[in-house]
């Protein structure tokens, strides 16, 4: 097995058809075979630039990602070979999903040894997401491999999904259209005396039947994130410990997410953030609406805020350094307007960062940040969210999801920038 062509692993689309056997009411699209190919080839182009046999994928996004299904198992992906996929569950529903042809069915992770030892496999030094893998599992799959060094790939996992293929970014693409229709009726929804929760709860319910998958995938260890974040006036400085520089309040301590019971009131800012994911890849958009005029305070640093997107995104070209963007931007945009108070969040919300990657899970590499010191991509997809705290008004600001190419960020969650007055 160990030199079969990578090709022979694959089935086409009537192939898998004709291998399932049972009748389900299945409306959903598969990942082309062509995708998985393609991703499991690079990762054996960067395994086999380094001294490792070769990977285990544990982790859902990474699964997904590499075998087109989310299941209960392990992915073996061999530097040289074919990647044999072992599942507990459900193996029915693999066969459905996945293009590849070695699967396995397994309970517990000491199968594991001998089933790659009969097929050829070395196992003497692996790669592991170490930034997605519990302890408890890590302690189960040493034991099994009693004598496998295992070493971290998280960055180079990251890497490679960084780059977008054409196929993901269309999946993009149309989430980004999708997002628009759901900004569009925003204002429709915007009523005095509404709560932060009552109207994320009618955003997300329109993001749910627009086709929104639902859940908020974040990489950065033990965080979530719930439909998006929206604040009303000072609600957004409110402190928090989310990744971003939103602040917002949440129902309770024990659920930070969405908004809180602040009510609406003539005069206030509204802070709309939100991601919105189509066949598991997000678009990333924040808007400012107000309920009336807001204050020239608020259109002011808004206004600074699009200078600095704008500076931000014609960057965001293929060779550019994100540290060096990020640099520039904070020298000709930031600095010299006297705007670093408060600037990427309020007191201690405040964030080193101008924008993110974004993909299969919200906060992708690589950042527009000091230290990212990678060169960009063409077809990276990076969420670029210049936004300013302003005490007593709330935040301001903007962010949109940006196509890596040769002549600058392309845009790809379209619609007007500026603040929406509601009347």
């Amino acid at each position: 097995m160990n030199g079969c062509d990578l090709g022979s692993s694959l089935l086409t689309s009537n192939q898998r058809q004709m291998t399932t056997h049972a009748t389900y009411p299945v409306s959903y699209d598969l990942v082309p075979p062509t995708e998985i190919l393609s991703r499991i080839s690079r990762l054996q182009q960067e395994l086999a630039q380094t001294a490792l046999n070769g990977a285990i994928i544990l982790d859902g996004v990474n699964m997904f990602y590499y075998t087109g299904t989310i299941q209960d198992g392990a992915l073996f992906v061999p530097t040289d070979g074919v990647p044999v996929f072992f599942i507990r569950r459900s193996f029915e529903r693999a066969k459905r999903e996945t293009p590849l042809k070695v699967l396995v069915q397994f309970k517990r992770f000491g199968e594991l040894p001998a089933k790659l030892a009969g097929s050829g496999y070395q196992v003497a030094r692996l790669g592991l997401d170490e930034t997605t893998i519990p302890v408890s599992i890590f302690k189960k799959l040493s034991k099994a491999l009693p004598h496998t060094v295992f070493e971290d790939i998280s960055l180079t996992l990251s890497m490679i999904r960084s780059v977008k293929s054409d196929y993901e970014i269309g999946l993009i693409r149309e989430a980004g259209k999708r997002h628009r229709a759901i900004y569009d009726q925003i204002p429709d929804m915007i009523q005095e005396g509404i709560t932060e929760w009552e109207l994320g709860s009618a955003i997300h319910a329109n993001m749910l039947r627009l086709g929104y998958t639902g859940i908020g995938r974040l990489a950065t260890f033990n965080s979530e994130f719930f439909a998006g974040v929206i604040s009303f006036g000072e609600s957004g400085n409110f402190p928090t410990a989310s990744v971003g520089p939103d602040g917002f309040v949440g129902l309770s301590p024990a659920f930070p997410f969405l908004g809180g019971a602040r009510r609406l009131k003539k005069g206030d800012i509204i802070f709309a953030d939100t991601g919105f994911a189509y066949e598991g890849y997000f678009t990333d958009k924040t808007r400012i609406f107000s309920l009336g005029r807001p204050p020239q305070a608020a259109v002011d640093a808004h206004n600074v805020c699009l200078d600095i997107q704008e500076a931000v995104r014609s960057r965001l070209k293929p060779g550019m350094i994100p540290a060096q963007i990020f640099k520039e931007v904070y020298q000709t945009e930031v600095f010299s307007r006297n705007f670093e108070e408060h600037f990427m969040g309020f007191g201690s919300n405040q964030v080193p960062f101008l924008g993110h990657g974004i993909g299969l899970v919200i906060d992708e590499f690589p950042a527009i940040a000091g230290k990212i010191d990678f060169p960009l991509k063409e077809n990276m997809v990076i969420a670029v969210e210049p936004k300013k705290g302003l005490k007593g008004i709330g935040l301001v600001g903007v962010e949109n999801t940006f196509l890596v190419t040769e002549q600058g960020g392309e845009k790809l969650t379209p619609g007007s920038d500026e603040i929406t007055v509601v009347l």
